[in-house]
């Protein structure tokens, strides 16, 4: 994998867990999770290896998919692609939560990359999911984005994968008495997990998500009694 000097410094950028897109404001149904006694520290290392599997591995095929719209397609079909992955997308997320975070995250990544470089595919992105009040996912953004910039395609995965876990841990860390220490050595030591997840989600055409716990988790965020999170 060989990536010139400037697509590597943007990768590392869109990589970074302090991306200003507002992830620092979601847990994903974590929160319950934590309030209803069922994730603790203890127990956190094999939830996040669990969770990669399943749904890390789920949102990294719409990440390829979003990066593979950038190649050989004429106007059109971009349009048409573009919102038929996200309306799929949006139909494998049954908490409503979790899919307007995703959803949420996914368009203030391109607004940010927009703000930055005017990038005529993700300006058409944005309209036309807007026009037709269309969801943009975050896997997909971060997808198309990777490819428009002309980062490696299995790097752009990677970095998506980095992303999640590390915005999952930070949710922790503010949800449990999880230090700064213990933290780094459960991501250090989680990024096997990430290549398998990688290599798992080259197989595009065998799309499947079960994440019931995370589902039911993420409906019953709203009733908490108290939330530090907006999901």
């Amino acid at each position: 994998m060989q990536i010139d000097p400037l697509a590597l410094l943007q990768l590392l950028q869109l990589a970074d867990s302090a991306l200003p897109i507002g992830a620092t404001a979601h847990s994903f149904g974590l929160e319950t999770l934590v309030a209803e006694g069922t994730l603790t520290v203890e127990s956190l290392t094999p939830f996040l290896h669990d969770y990669l599997k399943e749904s890390g591995t789920f949102e990294s095929i719409f990440c390829r998919l979003g990066y593979r719209l950038t190649i050989d397609q004429d106007n059109d079909s971009f349009i048409t692609q573009w919102l038929a992955l996200n309306a799929r997308l949006s139909a494998y997320k049954t908490a409503r939560e979790s899919r307007t975070a995703s959803a949420t995250l996914g368009r203030r990544l391109l607004q940010l990359i927009l703000g930055v470089e005017d990038h005529a595919q993700i300006r058409q992105a944005l309209q036309i999911s807007k026009d037709t009040r269309e969801d943009i996912h975050y896997s997909t953004a971060f997808g198309l984005v990777g490819g428009i910039l002309g980062i490696d395609e299995e790097a752009a995965v990677l970095a998506h994968l980095q992303q999640t876990l590390l915005g999952l841990v930070s949710a922790c860390q503010r949800l449990l008495p999880l230090g700064q220490s213990q933290a780094s050595s459960i991501v250090w030591h989680l990024k096997p997990v990430l290549i398998a997840c990688a290599e798992h989600s080259t197989a595009v055409d065998e799309i499947a998500l079960f994440t019931p716990l995370l589902d039911v988790a993420s409906m019953r965020h709203p009733v908490l009694t108290t939330r530090l999170f907006i999901s």
